[in-house]
C-alpha cells in the first residue's frame, strides 16, 4: 500500500483513542477501522463513526489502514509492534507520552514509516465528535516521525486547532511526567482536598462542589496572569504558625496527607521568597515541615 493511503486504523480502543478518532472523524478524517481485544469496544467505536469497521484481529486491521494507531498501553505497544506485519510506505504511530519511536523498530524493520503523536490533553470524559474536535484546541502535540508520516502528523496537529512540538527522546520522562502532575496529580490533589471535608462529615459530592469554584477561579487566574502572583495561604504570607496547625490537625485526623501537605509546602517556598518572605520565616516553615514530615515517617 502506498503511502498516498490515509485511511486511519486504531489498535487499542481506550480513552485516548476513542477521543482521538472521534476528534479526526469530526474533521473528515478516514477513520475506517478499529481494533480491541474487547471486539464489543472496537463495535462500540465503530457504529459511532461512519465508514468505520470493526476488525476481530490487529493483524486484520494493519493489513486494511494505511496509517496505523497503536493506541494500547504502553508496555504493549511494543510487542504488537513486533506481533504484525508491515509493508512499505506504511504508517505506523504510537500516542505515548513517555515512549520514542525506537518502541516501534519492528515495524520500521518491516519497511513502514513510524511516529509519534501525544496530545498534551485528558480525554476522559469525552462522549461526541464535536466535543472531542473542541477539546483539543489549543493542545500541545509531541509530534515525532519518520519519511512523510513527520509531515502528515504535524498538519493533523494543526489540523486538530494543536501545535506540534518536538521533544528530544532523553526529555521524554520529563514531558511525560509534567502531563501526570498537571492531570492525575491535580485529580489526586483535588481527592486529598475533597477527603478533609468528607474527614469533617460531609459528602463527596458535597465537598467536590465546594471545592469546584476555588479551584476552578485559582487556575483561571493562574493561566490568566501567572504563578508568583496567585498563590494565596499561609506559605506565601510566612505564616507559620497556621502551617503548624495544618500539620498538626492533619498529623492527628489523616496522617497519610501529611507527606503530600509538606511536598507541597517545600514546592511553594520558593514562590514565597519571591513574594517577600524572609529568611527567617523560610528557615521557620522548613522546620516546621521537616518535623512534621518525619514524624510521620517515624510512625
Amino acid at each position: 500500500m502506498a503511502s498516498g493511503d490515509r485511511t486511519i486504523g486504531f489498535i487499542g480502543v481506550g480513552v485516548l483513542a476513542k477521543g482521538l478518532a472521534l476528534a479526526l472523524a469530526q474533521l473528515s478524517y478516514p477513520v475506517t477501522g478499529a481494533y480491541s481485544r474487547s471486539f464489543s469496544s472496537a463495535q462500540e467505536l465503530a457504529r459511532r463513526l461512519p465508514g468505520c469497521k470493526a476488525f476481530t484481529s490487529a493483524q486484520e486491521l494493519a493489513g486494511h489502514a494505511g496509517l496505523v494507531f497503536i493506541t494500547t498501553p504502553d508496555a504493549a505497544i511494543g510487542p504488537v509492534a513486533a506481533s504484525l506485519s508491515w509493508r512499505r510506505g506504511q504508517g505506523v504511530v504510537h500516542c505515548s507520552g513517555a515512549l520514542t519511536l525506537e518502541v516501534l523498530r519492528p515495524a520500521a524493520d518491516g519497511g513502514a514509516s513510524v511516529g509519534g503523536f501525544h496530545p498534551f490533553q485528558t480525554f476522559a470524559g469525552l462522549d461526541d465528535p464535536a466535543e472531542a474536535a473542541a477539546r483539543l484546541q489549543g493542545v500541545s502535540f509531541a509530534v515525532a516521525g519518520q519519511g512523510w508520516v513527520l509531515e502528515h502528523l504535524t498538519q493533523m496537529a494543526a489540523a486538530l486547532g494543536g501545535r506540534a512540538v518536538s521533544i528530544p527522546d532523553a526529555e521524554r520522562p520529563l514531558y511525560h511526567a509534567s502531563a501526570i502532575l498537571a492531570c492525575g496529580y491535580l485529580a489526586a490533589l483535588l481527592q486529598g482536598a475533597a477527603s478533609l471535608w468528607q474527614e469533617m462529615g460531609f459528602p463527596e459530592q458535597q465537598a467536590m462542589r465546594a471545592l469546584q469554584p476555588l479551584a476552578q477561579t485559582t487556575l483561571d487566574n493562574v493561566f490568566r496572569h501567572g504563578v508568583v502572583p496567585n498563590v494565596t495561604g499561609p506559605v506565601v504570607r510566612g505564616d507559620v504558625a497556621t502551617v503548624r496547625a495544618h500539620l498538626e490537625a492533619l498529623s492527628q485526623r489523616l496522617p497519610e496527607l501529611v507527606p503530600l501537605y509538606a511536598a507541597l509546602t517545600r514546592e511553594s517556598l520558593s514562590i514565597a521568597e519571591r513574594r517577600g518572605v524572609g529568611p527567617e520565616q523560610l528557615a521557620s516553615l522548613r522546620a516546621a515541615v521537616d518535623f512534621y514530615d518525619a514524624s510521620k515517617v517515624r510512625g
